[in-house]
């Protein structure tokens, strides 16, 4: 079983996937629940009812509680049974919840150690819920990889030119692009920015055939991609005419979050949002379809084609890959990540071994003697 970052928020559904029903999801290789009570509140349990086992997924909503589809057993949104339809409730019949949080219009569950479940801990997406400025077009994808080659594929936008052509200048080359593109790495505590910048550039074809601009305007291009630890992706995408401001140009700013399903399976919600034609249907669903050639029919085979080759193993850093130069970002956020997981795990083992004591006469770590 793989090891994952566990003190941290992961995107576990969007928020209108919770309806009537509730729904089932692996995540992290542990079977969750999500469902929204009469209320509206959202909870997040454990998908095994503690009686036989069966997945509460398959029950159904009654009020502020989930009533197990078996034998009607029902749980409050802690955990803990509120009602035996066949007697006394069991001391012991109780199911692990989980903390969630709902913003952004997504819901995000906490799997680690629920005292260190701090909203303030999820990054920034701010223009998922600015309607007023951008108009959102969400996705999900279920990719059959480990959840890091998704972020080496996000931190390293160089293989853009030649997996997605439709994004490409039509009167220059590949090589071409790639020499007029300025990019840069950078850290900030536990963060990484991947920067790319084009200055006076003529626009792609998306930004011709979507948004309007001539062949013979210019324009500044950016596409930085900036990773909070474990896998979650904010990407600046715009353009705006030579020598204006960014805000006055197109901007295209996307979310793009990866959670683990298993160490060999993601789940890889997207959102991209765009500031002009916000009101054209047209616009919206020309984007969606972009979107979906890219990330499903391009890069999705592509990283899954990977993970085959690299063969049950989702640790990419073991079969020792040649490195380029466009590789600086990707590496930098495993490097993170490892360390983040590293301590994480040290911190657990520490607070596991103060809470052992050893019997009278006998030393941790020592056998005692036969009797």
């Amino acid at each position: 079983m793989a090891t994952y970052l566990k003190n941290t928020w992961y995107a576990a559904a969007r928020g209108d996937e919770l309806a009537d029903a509730p729904l089932g999801r692996l995540l992290l290789d542990e079977r969750v629940v999500l469902y929204r009570t009469a209320s509206g509140t959202v909870a997040a349990l454990q998908d095994r009812c503690p009686h036989r086992f069966a997945p509460l997924s398959m029950g159904k909503v009654k009020g502020e509680e989930l009533e197990c589809g078996y034998h009607g057993l029902r749980f409050r949104g802690t955990g803990s049974c509120s009602h035996n339809p066949h007697g006394p409730i069991p001391p012991s019949a109780r199911v692990r919840a989980y903390p969630v949080i709902e913003r952004y219009g997504y819901v995000w569950f906490w799997p680690g150690d629920p005292a260190l479940a701090n909203p303030d801990a999820l990054p920034p997406f701010p223009f998922l819920s600015d309607p007023e400025h951008f108009t959102v077009t969400p996705g999900h994808l279920r990719v059959q990889a480990n959840y890091q080659l998704i972020v080496d594929n996000l931190l390293d936008l160089s293989h853009v030119l030649y997996l997605h052509p439709h994004f490409a200048v039509p009167e220059q080359s590949a090589e071409q692009q790639l020499q007029s593109t300025s990019t840069k790495t950078v850290t900030e505590g536990n963060t990484v920015i991947a920067r790319r910048v084009r200055i006076g550039v003529p626009p792609n074809a998306p930004n011709r055939e979507i948004f309007g601009f001539k062949p013979e305007d210019r324009l500044d291009s950016r596409s930085h991609m900036t990773w909070y630890p474990p896998a979650l992706l904010s990407f600046d995408l715009g353009a705006c005419l030579t020598g204006t401001a960014e805000s006055s140009g197109l901007c295209i700013p996307q979310a793009h979050l990866i959670t683990p399903e298993t160490e060999l399976t993601s789940h890889y919600f997207f959102a991209a949002t765009h500031n002009m034609r916000r009101d054209d249907p047209a616009t919206g669903r020309k984007l969606f379809e972009l979107l979906d050639l890219a990330f499903r029919h391009q890069d999705e085979p592509m990283i899954e084609a990977v993970q085959r080759n690299m063969g049950n193993t989702g640790d990419l850093d073991a079969l020792e890959p040649i490195l380029l130069r466009t590789d600086g970002a990707p590496v930098m956020a495993r490097r993170i990540l490892a360390r983040l997981i590293a301590a994480e795990r040290q911190a657990a083992a520490v607070t596991t071994a103060s809470l052992v004591e050893p019997a009278p006469g006998m030393e941790i770590g020592v056998c005692p003697k036969p009797l």
